[in-house]
C-alpha cells in the first residue's frame, strides 16, 4: 500500500512522494522516529533526487517532521528503491552548543530560555517546577543533552515535541485509562524482565564543609532488601542538601530497587465497536491494566508505540513499562517455581526407585 508524504529539501524546495511501509515508532520522553521504502518512479524523479543532508519529510496523518538520517538506495535493474530512515525535528535542538553557564539556583524557565535562545524552539511549562541549585553551573554542553538529560532529571518532568514547540509535564499521561485483557480484546501480550540493575540499599552526602565533612548524610536500605538481598547502590552527593530528611527522601527516588519490566502486544482494534473500546485511551504515558492469559494482572504504563498511520492492514503494537512492581506477586511466582522443583524432584526419585526395584528383581521390559 503506497501514500503520500511531502518532501522539503535545505533550499524550502517542496514535492510530494509515494511511499509505502512507513511506520512511526515512539517512545516516553524520546523522539520519535520514521522509516518508509520510496519508488524510484516517475512520480518520484524529484523525490528522490531531495533525498539529501538536512532534507525534512512531513507525514500528512500526524502533521509531524522528520530529519532524514540514513538514505540506502537498492538496485532493481533499471530503477531503484530507496530505504529511508528519519527522526523528528527536534533532532535540530542539537544544532546549539552552549558555551557559557548558569550559576547558583535557576527555574526551569530561565534553563529553557537559556537552550532555546536563538533557535527556532519554543516552550510550554504545563506545570509548577521548584528551582534549582546547580552546583557546578549548567551548561557547556548541547542544548538537547543539556535538556533530556541534565534537566530532565534536575527538574523531574516528562516531556514531547509537536514539530518546534516543547511541551514540559511532571508526568504525560492520565491513570486507569484502559484494560487489556489477552485473548479478549488484545492479542500476544510478551514481556522481558531485566535484573541487572537492581539495587536496594544508597547512601546520601549533602552540602560539604570547608573541612570535608557534610552538613547532612543520609542512609536508605529499601523493603525489597528481603527479596534480592543487600545490593550497595553508588552514593548520591547533592550540595543542595543540607538536612538529613530532605537528602533521604531524595535518595530513596534514585534508588531502583525492582526489575525494570517491559510488555509488548499487537495492538487491538481499539474504535469502531472494538470490545471495551469506550473505556480504553491508547495515549503515550497513560496507565492501565493488562491481564494475562494466566489471570495476572499487572499495573502497567505505555511507554512506547509503532504504529502505520497510512496502511490500517498492518499490525500496530503498544509497550508497557511496569508502573508498579508487585513484590507480593513475585513472592508468590517463587513460591510456585519452588513447589515445582520439589514436585519434580519427588517424580525422578520415585522413578529411580521403581527402576532399581525392577532390576533387583530380574524384571525387564523391552520398550518398543
Amino acid at each position: 500500500m503506497s501514500n503520500v508524504i511531502y518532501v522539503k529539501q535545505i533550499s524550502v524546495d517542496e514535492t510530494p512522494a509515494i511511499v509505502y511501509n512507513l511506520p512511526i515508532t515512539e517512545s516516553l520522553n524520546e523522539l520519535s522516529t520514521v522509516s518508509f521504502t520510496l519508488d524510484d518512479s516517475v512520480q518520484n524523479k524529484a523525490a528522490t533526487l531531495m533525498m539529501s543532508p538536512q532534507t525534512m519529510v512531513l507525514v500528512p496523518e500526524t502533521g509531524q517532521w522528520f530529519r532524514l538520517t540514513t538514505v540506502n538506495p537498492i538496485s532493481l535493474g533499471n530503477t531503484r528503491s530507496y530505504q529511508v530512515a528519519g527522526v523528528h525535528v527536534g533532532t535540530d535542538l542539537h544544532d546549539k552548543y552552549v558555551e557559557g553557564r548558569l550559576s547558583n539556583t535557576q527555574s526551569l524557565d530561565a534553563c529553557m530560555k537559556y537552550i532555546t535562545d536563538g533557535t527556532a524552539f519554543k516552550y510550554v511549562i504545563h506545570d509548577t517546577f521548584s528551582n534549582y541549585s546547580f552546583s557546578d553551573g549548567f551548561g557547556g554542553d548541547f542544548a538537547d543533552s543539556l535538556f533530556m538529560n541534565t534537566l530532565k532529571d534536575d527538574f523531574g518532568f516528562e516531556f514531547y515535541f509537536d514539530n518546534w514547540t516543547i511541551h514540559i509535564y511532571k508526568k504525560i499521561g492520565q491513570s486507569d485509562q484502559f484494560v487489556f485483557i489477552d485473548g479478549y480484546n488484545a492479542h500476544k501480550i510478551s514481556w522481558t524482565e531485566d535484573y541487572s540493575n537492581i539495587r536496594t540499599k544508597i547512601k546520601g552526602l549533602g552540602k560539604q564543609n570547608d573541612d570535608g565533612s557534610y552538613v547532612a548524610t543520609a542512609e536508605y536500605t529499601s523493603p525489597n532488601a528481603s527479596i534480592w538481598g543487600v545490593k550497595q547502590a553508588a552514593t548520591v552527593q547533592d550540595d543542595r542538601f543540607t538536612d538529613s530528611t530532605s537528602l533521604n527522601n531524595y535518595i530513596k527516588g534514585q534508588l531502583q530497587d525492582y526489575p525494570i519490566i517491559q510488555y509488548t502486544m499487537e495492538r487491538a482494534e481499539f474504535e469502531h465497536g472494538a470490545k471495551l473500546s469506550d473505556i480504553n485511551s491508547i495515549e503515550m504515558g497513560n496507565s492501565g491494566l493488562l491481564k494475562d492469559r494466566l489471570g495476572v494482572d499487572v499495573d502497567t504504563r505505555i511507554v512506547g508505540m509503532t504504529y502505520y498511520p497510512q496502511d490500517s492492514k498492518q499490525t500496530d503494537t503498544v509497550t508497557f513499562g511496569n508502573k508498579i512492581f508487585d513484590s507480593a506477586h513475585n513472592w508468590a511466582m517463587q513460591q510456585r517455581a519452588k513447589d515445582t522443583n520439589e514436585h519434580i524432584g519427588k517424580s525422578v526419585k520415585q522413578l529411580t526407585q521403581d527402576v532399581t526395584s525392577m532390576m533387583n528383581n530380574g524384571v525387564w521390559y523391552i520398550w518398543s
